[in-house]
């Protein structure tokens, strides 16, 4: 290789580094600084803080209508797992393993709904309810929110699916198996990292959702982005930081679960 083609190779390795860099720098940085601001003494949102405190934080926990909300959107978060799980799974054996045509077609239709705008799928969703005498609840939303991410587990149990040995289950077969017992002995268990992770971050972005919950939660099951986003209209201390700190922690605790139990690097292996 010639020095000037090790050079031009070294220059390219440098501004691609150095555009990840500042990628990440703007990725992170708002975060950072929400959590920074959730510590300040000040009674209103100012950056950077001039004290350390963490009264913030345990108001959070003594605000009724914060911990009401923080409640139903974990049941949401738990009711949206739940529901990806029973229907994403089959779904996922049934486009890679389905022996029929229009399985590609069926993989399209469950990609749909997460192609389209939250904000549309909501209304949309609101008004089919209105039809047939559905109104907002926490069970519509729940139900609303399911289908818009059930396209993240059907496509990370796909990923897996794809790369799985079909001789596997073969050879139980072979063995005298009956396609349950090889689905419950064989597929199952190695399916099990990619429903985890597909069930973690379905159960993030169920306790998160605001785009399609603000058009189908009921008026006394307020999820807490719905909450937050009231208080951000009615107050400016801290305390909203506060809320969006908890917010982060926990998707930070449900990537730490991932890559503690499964590892981030086998969700699509």
């Amino acid at each position: 290789m010639t020095p000037r083609r090790q050079l031009a190779d070294t220059l390219a390795i440098g501004a691609i580094l150095a555009v990840a860099v500042v990628a990440l720098i703007l990725l992170v940085a708002p975060s950072i600084v929400v959590v920074i601001i959730s510590f300040d003494t000040r009674a209103y949102v100012s950056f950077p803080p001039v004290g350390f405190t963490l009264d913030w934080y345990a108001k959070v926990f003594e605000e009724t209508a914060l911990v009401e909300a923080m409640l139903n959107s974990l049941q949401v978060g738990i009711t949206v797992t739940g529901l990806c799980i029973l229907l994403g799974v089959p779904t996922a054996l049934v486009c890679v393993r389905g022996r029929f045509p229009g399985t590609t077609a069926l993989s399209v239709f469950v990609l749909v709904p997460h192609m389209v705008p939250g904000i549309v799928l909501g209304v949309a969703v609101l008004f089919a309810g209105a039809l047939v005498g559905v109104g907002p609840s926490i069970y519509l939303q729940s139900l609303s929110i399911a289908v818009f991410v059930l396209a993240v587990m059907v496509r990370t149990v796909m990923s897996r699916l794809q790369r799985l040995d079909p001789a596997l289950e073969e050879a139980s077969a072979n063995l005298g198996a009956s396609p349950f017992q090889t689905l419950a002995t064989v597929t199952f268990p190695l399916l099990l990292p990619a429903i985890l992770a597909g069930a973690v971050f379905t159960f993030v972005e169920g306790f998160d959702n605001l785009s399609v919950a603000i058009f189908t939660h009921g008026f006394r099951d307020r999820p807490l982005p719905v909450e937050l986003l009231a208080l951000v209209q009615t107050t400016n201390t801290p305390l909203v930081a506060a809320v969006s700190g908890v917010q982060i922690v926990l998707a930070i605790v449900a990537l730490v679960i991932v890559a503690a139990t499964i590892g981030l690097d086998r969700v699509n292996e």
